[in-house]
């Protein structure tokens, strides 16, 4: 955790924070902080700050807003759809999109055998705070956006798409490493991330009527994070 992170809720009228959580325990325990040292905070979909320590005891810290920090992280600003995954994969692919900051996730479930993982706690009630862990680490503010299609058709959901969708597979068309879009211009991108196994031969044919363009981030199968993890390495470097 190397920024805390907290919500502009929980800010008092001075523009302090009590903190008691894991928060507290780790500005306590790991950072060593003590009174009057500084601490860096990202406010969710706020930005960066620093705030310092007024009083730190055995359960609570308290903070105080120091100044703004000039942005020192520029999202991600794309969407991302995928068959849903396992729900440890899960985990992975809401850390990296708090850590990046991407504008939207989508989860739908394409294949039948998958569904049943829509009852894991990470796509009921715990999904957000993986996010936060992501935050947590680069300091990025916002607040991706997450939709879980159970009862939405994911063709549908593609299909009604206003913008670009790139399909990302195995022997795509399109090579990641030719792709030159600057991260600006991908405000209404969608990259489509299938099943670990491959999209079926009905799959393709649909993406193919739709004129939808296959993407290639190399000829290797690829566990779903690591893809992922990849997309977001090529495009955030540009």
């Amino acid at each position: 955790m190397n920024w805390i992170l907290i919500q502009k809720g929980e800010l008092h009228f001075d523009e302090s924070v009590t903190l008691t959580d894991e928060r507290h325990n780790h500005i306590r325990t790991i950072l060593k902080k003590r009174p009057d040292d500084e601490v860096q905070v990202v406010i969710q979909n706020e930005g960066n700050f620093l705030f310092r320590v007024l009083q730190i005891e055995e359960t609570e810290s308290i903070l105080i807003k120091k100044e703004t920090l000039s942005i020192t992280f520029n999202h991600l600003p794309i969407h991302c759809f995928f068959s849903l995954p396992r729900p440890q994969t899960a985990k992975k692919i809401l850390h990296l999109a708090g850590a990046y900051g991407i504008n939207s996730l989508s989860f739908f479930a394409t294949e039948t055998k998958n569904k049943e993982y829509w009852t894991s706690p990470i796509y009921t009630k715990d999904w957000n705070q993986w996010i936060h862990t992501g935050m947590s680490q680069t300091g990025n503010a916002h607040f991706p956006m997450v939709q879980f299609g159970q009862k939405k058709n994911w063709k549908e959901f593609l299909a009604t798409w206003d913008g670009n969708v790139f399909v990302l597979d195995r022997i795509g068309k399109f090579d990641i490493k030719s792709f030159k879009e600057p991260p600006d211009h991908l405000q209404n991108t969608v990259f489509v991330f299938g099943p670990e196994s491959g999209w079926n031969e009905d799959d393709m044919k649909y993406f193919n009527k739709l004129n939808y363009k296959t993407m290639t981030l190399g000829n290797i199968n690829l566990r779903t994070e690591f893809a992922f993890s990849s997309l977001l390495y090529f495009l955030f470097r540009n």
